[in-house]
């Protein structure tokens, strides 16, 4: 009889051996799969973190792009501000032209004053002259009355005293139309040059503005769709992380559930060792049995469901991502 009961406590106990082996595994296959989850964790994190960096660099580069618009616009209006001064200095050039018109209009003038003073100097010296022959003409016509002979002589110095007079009065007539001649023709140069630099000045600034606006609209266009692409691409980058933020509160949950599935095994382990420890001293085989295989039953019908629970929902998540 002694030895059919050590028998019966033998076989007794392999089974415990066996349900203990199981919860082993069990806990050793979820810490396995805790540290996978973890390691997995890491990588999301450190994706995650690339990602905000990546999109701090798109961030810092729109600022950069917004700053080269500002120095575009900025430029463009320097730019405009060039050609202002540009056209005013043409403007400038043009009253200095008229200025030089102007002096040469003041040169004629003095030269005309001093062709009339010429002329004035010349026609006193002609009348001095005239004056002496008309004293020469005295002495002859007191030699006329004496000497009939001279009379003819007399004649011939009226003769050419008219001439010089109708000389001079050519030579005044001449100088006038001269002077006529070369004002109108200052005056139709001078209208002309005008014309022509004011329609060089206007042709100038429409075609600067022209071409400034073509570049500021070219250039502002090429902006903005840069600008677009990368609201775009920021957008993109956004999704992404709230994507994975969702993904790592799923694997913080996933977590969760293993450190609780583990707690669980412990307290398992530990309320199957208190059982066991509390059943030898009775030396009943059969009870130690019988409570030993509840729990074991429990514990081999529960951790299979949260395992296909857990690697279910690993599946998913790995799927969406």
């Amino acid at each position: 009889m002694p030895k059919k009961k050590k028998k019966s406590g033998t076989a007794s106990k392999s089974p415990g051996k066996d349900k203990r082996s199981e919860c082993v595994g069990s806990a050793q296959a979820a810490i396995d799969r805790e540290a996978l989850l973890q390691r997995e964790y890491e990588q999301l994190t450190n994706h995650l973190n690339e990602l905000k960096r990546k999109a701090e660099r798109l961030r810092q580069e729109n600022e950069f792009l917004q700053q080269e618009t500002h120095k575009t616009r900025m430029e463009s209006q320097e730019y405009m501000a060039y050609m202002a001064k540009r056209t005013q200095k043409r403007q400038n050039a043009i009253i200095t032209l008229s200025d030089q018109n102007h002096k040469q209009l003041e040169d004629i003038h003095r030269q005309r004053e001093e062709l009339l003073a010429e002329f004035n100097d010349r026609r006193t010296e002609l009348k001095n002259h005239i004056l002496e022959k008309e004293g020469e003409l005295s002495k002859l016509n007191k030699d006329i009355v004496d000497l009939w002979e001279c009379k003819h002589l007399q004649q011939e110095q009226m003769s050419r005293i008219k001439e010089l007079e109708k000389e001079v009065m050519e030579m005044r007539a001449k100088h006038s139309e001269s002077l006529q001649s070369i004002k109108a023709r200052f005056l139709h140069e001078k209208v002309h040059n005008e014309k022509q630099s004011r329609q060089r000045v206007q042709a100038l600034a429409v075609e600067a503005s022209r071409e400034a606006s073509r570049c500021l609209v070219e250039h502002t266009h090429s902006i903005e769709l840069e600008n677009r692409q990368l609201r775009q691409e920021l957008l993109h980058l956004i999704r992404q992380t709230q994507v994975l933020h969702a993904h790592q509160g799923e694997l913080e949950e996933q977590r969760q559930q293993l450190l609780r599935e583990r707690q669980y095994v412990e307290d398992l382990k530990r309320l199957r060792a208190q059982g066991h420890f509390h059943a030898q001293p009775q030396g009943g085989g059969t009870h130690t049995h019988t409570h030993t295989h509840a729990p074991d039953t429990h514990t081999h019908t529960h951790t299979p469901d949260t395992h296909t629970r857990a690697h279910t929902h690993l599946t998913h998540t790995h799927t969406r991502t």
